[in-house]
């Protein structure tokens, strides 16, 4: 798993994509009761379905990430249970009609095991019905980026100074992994440098037949798949994202 823990008061800095936002507004607006959020990390998603009077459960397996997300729910007047949890292994002693795994999180397991064990874990988590909505790449659009070249991606203005934000991604050959680097570099008013810091990580790219297979393995009934969070159709050549729906307690093909 990623060591988020290093780098979780710049997150919120640097990730500011708000792309998915609408869209789980829309899938938990009329959901009774509390909502499973998984990989929550700082809240990017968590905060803005509180302010829309949705109830959460945010589960992260990064401390500091979680402490980010309760730091911002204090400022802003929010109220959500925060629970450190694995997902491969939950034991939250309840069960929930939505759980959801925005920004391609699911990514961050990377073997079939691991895997398995999290679509199995949520599933156990669910009541009779209830639904997994689990984002992914399309591995087809996503591994255009995926050419071991190092890439400014973001730079970002802090009180008396910038953040220059690097990435640099290559496959591992005959293999679906992805080893990512991220770089942190931060500048004074000067242009001086005053600290960096590099984050390894890893992420897979899971075709959509593996992911078929696992989650009708684990019970699922798969209810829908977009290409991207305006609901288009899935295009295996196009579409940015695998954004699937899953229900539990049917076992008929997709």
């Amino acid at each position: 798993m990623i060591e988020w823990d290093r780098v979780a008061e710049l997150y919120d800095i640097y990730v500011q994509s708000d792309i998915d936002i609408s869209f789980f507004i829309r899938e938990t607006r009329n959901v009774s009761g509390q909502v499973l959020e998984l990989m929550a990390g700082t809240g990017r998603v968590s905060i803005p379905l509180l302010d829309a009077g949705v109830s959460l459960v945010c589960v992260d397996a990064s401390a500091q990430m979680l402490a980010v997300l309760q730091k911002k729910l204090a400022q802003k007047g929010l109220s959500a249970r925060i629970q450190r949890a694995d997902v491969r292994e939950l034991n939250l002693q309840e069960c929930f009609d939505l759980a959801i795994i925005p920004f391609n999180s699911f990514s961050e397991l990377l073997s079939k095991k691991d895997q398995e064990s999290t679509l199995q874990s949520i599933h156990n988590h669910l009541r009779e019905g209830g639904r997994l909505i689990c984002t992914l790449h399309n591995p087809n659009v996503r591994l255009k980026l995926v050419d071991g070249s190092l890439r400014l991606e973001g730079t970002y203005s802090l009180e008396k100074q910038q953040l220059l934000f690097w990435g640099l991604e290559k496959q591992q050959p005959n293999h679906c992994i992805v080893d990512r680097t991220q770089f942190y570099e931060i500048y004074d008013h000067h242009g001086f440098l005053q600290s960096k810091r590099l984050l390894n990580m890893q992420f897979c790219l899971i075709q959509k037949q593996d992911f078929e297979e696992m989650a009708q393995k684990a019970g699922y009934k798969i209810v829908a798949l977009y290409g991207d969070y305006s609901y288009s159709e899935f295009n295996s050549e196009t579409s940015p994202s695998m954004i699937f729906i899953l229900q539990k307690g049917c076992n008929s093909n997709s």
